[in-house]
């Protein structure tokens, strides 16, 4: 019975995978509005009633996929925040696990005004508890570092969450450069410049 109830939970978390994965493919190549719930069925290979057993309608699909998305970034946000290389390179790897997934998801979209359009519109709630988060994690990186002597921000008569939000707001300024659209790798060299002359500036003198 325990074995069955496993594989039953098993397919039941592959098929709304299936659905997740197709649907943000489909968002991305098609917008929000010319996608349908037959289009993502179809492509994630189960019936449309099964979709239905999982949301109630496209948007709340929307809704659930945007959550599953911003999980995936914060998980990988606190990876990074925990891993032993120096502050730069984990406050990169922060930064790029948002800023770069989302500039790569988007800039690949010919519908990114439409889907930030419907993120707003949808997902508002959902986003501004995910920035909430992700800001605690950067801010506690900092704070972590103030802490060892790695950085000295009072010095600029900064706190941790001042620097925190210079940072995110830095990052998100990347994408604003009117002359051209930054391939993943140049948007990921981008970010580590920002960081180190950032970093370099509040070093413990």
């Amino acid at each position: 019975m325990a074995r069955e109830a496993t594989a039953r939970r098993a397919s039941a978390d592959g098929k709304r995978e299936a659905i997740l994965d197709a649907a943000l493919g489909l968002f991305g190549r098609y917008g929000f509005r010319r996608t349908s719930i037959d289009d993502i069925a179809r492509a994630a290979g189960v019936a449309k009633g099964t979709v239905y057993l999982y949301v109630e309608n496209k948007e709340a699909l929307f809704r659930t996929l945007s959550q599953s998305v911003l999980d995936g970034v914060l998980a990988n946000a606190r990876a990074a925040a925990a891993s032993t290389t120096g502050v730069a390179e984990r406050l990169t790897a922060i930064l790029d696990a948002k800023f770069g997934f989302f500039h790569g998801l988007l800039h690949r979209s010919p519908h990114a005004g439409e889907l930030l359009d419907s993120t707003s519109r949808l997902c508002a709630d959902v986003f501004a508890d995910g920035d909430a988060e992700y800001l605690r994690i950067v801010t506690k990186v900092v704070s972590d570092a103030t802490r060892r002597g790695e950085l000295a921000p009072r010095r600029h008569e900064l706190t941790a969450e001042d620097v925190a939000r210079m940072l995110l707001a830095s990052a998100h300024g990347i994408d604003a450069d009117p002359a051209r659209t930054l391939s993943n790798e140049e948007h990921r060299t981008r970010l580590g410049a920002l960081v180190r002359v950032i970093v370099d500036g509040l070093r413990a003198r």
